[in-house]
């Protein structure tokens, strides 16, 4: 009898796959299942993540023996913790002045994520190949937008709410998710499993370079691309139309094609949807809202000058930039932008092929000119994510 074993690396390896594979669909195909204590969410992908991080933390402590991090995720990791440590120091000196689940969630985005995604787990992300992790962050965006599609149809044809506790939406957030400016007029966004239309716009729009670059089959960028157009968010539309601006910059032909089929796509909606029934009556009327959505009066409250904010922090608000000045002043917003400006500038200072998780991270910070949803699960899990892998080299090439 002939006995077969496995090696122990390939063991390994395999795990880490399912382990993995686990985290994308609580993190990304079910970001909200969870529940709430104390008002404050408590997410199955978040739970997870946390556990991940314990795991790997006791397993460095018992070998003794810290892992190799690259240099350039080091820095990126450096830039963004210049900026904790600004925040908590602002915290610290001049108060708070928001909800107690908020100020969690901006730890937790500004303080853990970094050093899960930077620091602890790029050693385990190599480990994979490039071919399975794209393969599987893929199909989770392929099948949350199909999903946004079929919800979006059931909702605004047959008035029909599908919500799953637990599973697709908080269990306190049932029945809430038209509160959650989800609303336009008596139509409704596509949301998905995101519940909120920019949610979900802003956080495919970082996957969507890695998803059309990874995708052969053009009916899929066909239905993701629907799917962004759906959320009927001006945010996520001109994200959308950097991204084809970026990819086809080369090649005139090939971006009048993909902004004609965009704008084809846009008339038909705004034909059957963007009527009386729309709160802004036409699509002209929604693009050109000189009220920028409600967003002119953060740009008026945030032209005052400051070098450090002196009001007790509160909240990050759409307009990302201006709310940090508003909040932080000056000195506040430059240590922002070193945290998110950081990893493009040493992508492109130097060589590296991982062009598609780099794109992700331009368009997030474009975007954040209009709405970052900063405070947002699953928002900055996803771009610390794209960063640590647009510097991360994979170990093993095939499947």
């Amino acid at each position: 009898m002939v006995k077969f074993s496995i090696p122990r690396k390939l063991k390994k390896v395999r795990l880490v796959e399912i382990l993995f594979s686990i985290g994308v669909f609580l993190v990304v195909i079910i970001p909200k299942g969870g529940f709430k204590v104390t008002g404050v969410p408590v997410t199955w992908g978040y739970l997870y993540l946390g556990l991940i991080f314990l795991i790997i933390v006791k397993n460095i402590f018992n070998k003794n023996r810290i892992h190799f991090i690259p240099l350039k995720l080091l820095l990126c990791y450096i830039a963004s913790f210049l900026f904790f440590i600004f925040f908590i120091f602002h915290l610290y000196f001049f108060g708070y002045n928001g909800k107690k689940g908020d100020l969690i969630a901006y730890l937790v985005n500004f303080g853990f994520l970094p050093f899960l995604f930077l620091i602890i787990l790029p050693p385990y992300f190599s480990q994979l190949s490039q071919i399975y992790i794209n393969k599987v962050i893929c199909k989770a965006v392929f099948i949350v937008s199909l999903y946004g599609i079929i919800l979006f149809i059931i909702k605004n044809i047959y008035k029909i709410d599908i919500e799953i506790p637990y599973f697709t939406i908080n269990a306190s957030d049932v029945g809430e998710v038209a509160d959650k400016y989800n609303q336009r007029g008596n139509i409704m966004k596509l949301i998905s499993t995101y519940n909120n239309g920019n949610i979900f716009g802003v956080c495919m729009l970082m996957f969507f370079p890695l998803f059309y670059y990874n995708t052969n089959e053009k009916y899929k960028i066909g239905l993701v691309t629907l799917a962004l157009v759906l959320t009927l968010s001006r945010t996520v539309w001109l994200g959308l139309l950097l991204f084809f601006v970026i990819v086809y910059r080369n090649n005139i032909f090939n971006l009048l094609k993909s902004l004609i089929w965009v704008s084809i796509l846009i008339s038909i909606l705004s034909f059957l949807f963007f009527s009386s029934k729309f709160q802004y009556g036409s699509l002209s009327g929604f693009v050109l809202d000189s009220r920028l959505g409600g967003r002119i009066s953060q740009v008026r409250q945030s032209l005052e000058l400051s070098f450090l904010g002196l009001q007790p922090f509160s909240s990050v608000t759409e307009i990302v930039y201006l709310s940090i000045n508003k909040q932080f002043g000056i000195i506040g917003l430059l240590f922002y932008m070193i945290a998110f400006l950081t990893p493009i500038f040493l992508f492109f200072k130097t060589k590296n092929n991982n062009f598609q998780y780099i794109l992700g991270v331009v368009i997030y910070v474009f975007v954040s000119l209009s709405d970052g949803c900063t405070l947002f699960i699953p928002t900055l899990a996803f771009f610390s994510f794209i960063v640590a892998m647009s510097f991360i080299k994979n170990n093993i090439q095939k499947n």
